[in-house]
């Protein structure tokens, strides 16, 4: 293709330059000179407790979403081997056409029941579940209460609907009631929350706002894209271990995580599921999931509901990472569930934990803004049910001398003092 970076002629602005100048993607390029990258680091093989990265070292892998560590089970690769070659490699269609299969209706229908609403209805991703309900909720005047730290997807999805988004401050009940009391008498109201904060591991204060909902009239939304298979008795995420299950409107879940494939859904009501396959965009002119990706999280779903003990040992082994971190000295956030989260301050100190981390052989994700606020950094670290309690404890070594190093020239100053 030609070069077409230049900016047009005759004065006109470029509207490529967001993409041509992003400030982000330049930073990007940075540490990708420097050798510094912490982001999109290839692997070689599977998610595994211990995975193999394209540099040839193994390393414990704790950036991971594979929850209840059945990515590489042999169960969950025999049902998608299975839908692949009884159904091909993808739909070819979308749902409203030709690309529904036995499998789509059987998840759905199985999710459904393990979330105890009417319906549920499947997406591409985790990303378009959001898309798919926010953006076919509300009407002009009316008001989606979103927490500032939700979900991009979840902002994403709110910002298309036809009402008002108004965000509160994260986790702060007196700033949704503010907005909630400021609202015009008749105008609709939908809260929307993550289950579990996917950067943090911070959980909603879900028990609280269903009481808010339940004064005022409002509608809930619970994103439990990582309280599924890990918070709750049956897993089913923070809207059952909170106790407020029955209260939630529609509950929006990613199968990327605890499902072991790709793909994402909403449970709620069979009307509101009818309303979202009329007129949801992701979900009308979109592909249908790969037949694959179907069968793998259809597999993983029964093992999740048939052995709980596998949520059992993610929450030991995330309560021991938590411990071990604590008695070494970097404390996490407080948070449920298998996200942990070490707080390390500024973007480069953060690169500079993560690299460390890295090279003694742990991996981790490092998180800066915008996923959080600036000067906020977080190592963020993922627990699998199928870690072992050596590797945990190896791993809290690791990160927390990644960590600790950055405080280095501060305790020397405070020492010379």
């Amino acid at each position: 293709m030609p070069d077409r970076s230049a900016v047009p002629q005759a004065g006109r602005r470029d509207p490529f330059a967001p993409l041509l100048e992003n400030p982000l993607a330049e930073l990007f390029r940075q540490h990708v000179r420097r050798g510094a990258a912490t982001h999109a680091v290839p692997t070689a093989g599977a998610p595994q407790p211990v995975t193999l990265y394209d540099d040839g070292r193994r390393r414990i892998n704790l950036g991971s979403n594979n929850y209840l560590g059945l990515a590489n089970d042999p169960r969950v690769i025999e049902a998608a081997a299975t839908a692949l070659r009884q159904f091909g490699t993808s739909t070819s269609g979308s749902r409203v056409l030709n690309g529904t299969t036995r499998l789509h209706l059987a998840l759905e229908e199985e999710l459904a029941d393990h979330y105890g609403t009417e319906a549920a209805v499947l997406t591409s991703s985790g990303i378009n579940a959001n898309l798919a309900l926010l953006s076919t909720l509300g009407s002009p005047g009316d008001v989606l209460l979103v927490d500032a730290h939700a979900h991009a997807s979840v902002h994403a999805g709110a910002a298309a609907s036809r009402g008002t988004v108004s965000r509160f401050r994260h986790n702060d009940l007196q700033s949704l009631r503010q907005r909630l009391d400021a609202l015009e008498p008749r105008a609709g109201a939908v809260i929307v929350v993550d289950g579990v904060y996917s950067m943090t591991g911070e959980t909603a204060p879900l028990q609280e706002i269903a009481q808010l909902c339940d004064r005022s009239g409002a509608r809930l939304v619970v994103d439990e894209a990582h309280g599924l298979g890990v918070l709750g008795a049956g897993g089913r995420g923070a809207v059952e271990h909170a106790g407020v299950l029955g209260r939630v409107d529609a509950v929006t879940v990613a199968f990327s995580k605890s499902l072991a494939s790709v793909g994402g859904a909403i449970m709620t009501s069979r009307a509101a599921a009818d309303g979202i396959r009329a007129s949801a965009l992701p979900y009308v002119f979109s592909a249908a999931n790969d037949p694959a990706s179907v069968g793998a999280a259809l597999a993983a779903l029964r093992i999740l509901r048939s052995e709980p003990e596998l949520m059992a040992r993610t929450r030991e082994n995330a309560a021991l990472l938590r411990t071990a971190l604590s008695d070494a000295g970097v404390p996490p956030l407080a948070g449920r569930g298998a996200v942990i989260a070490v707080p390390t301050g500024e973007e480069e100190a953060t690169a500079t934990a993560w690299r460390a981390a890295y090279d003694a052989g742990v991996y981790c994700n490092a998180v800066a803004y915008p996923a959080v606020p600036r000067g906020k950094g977080v190592l963020r670290l993922s627990v699998m049910a199928t870690h072992t309690g050596e590797q945990m404890q190896r791993a809290a070594e690791v990160v927390a001398a990644a960590v600790r190093q950055l405080r280095l020239p501060e305790e020397r100053s405070v020492a010379v003092a």
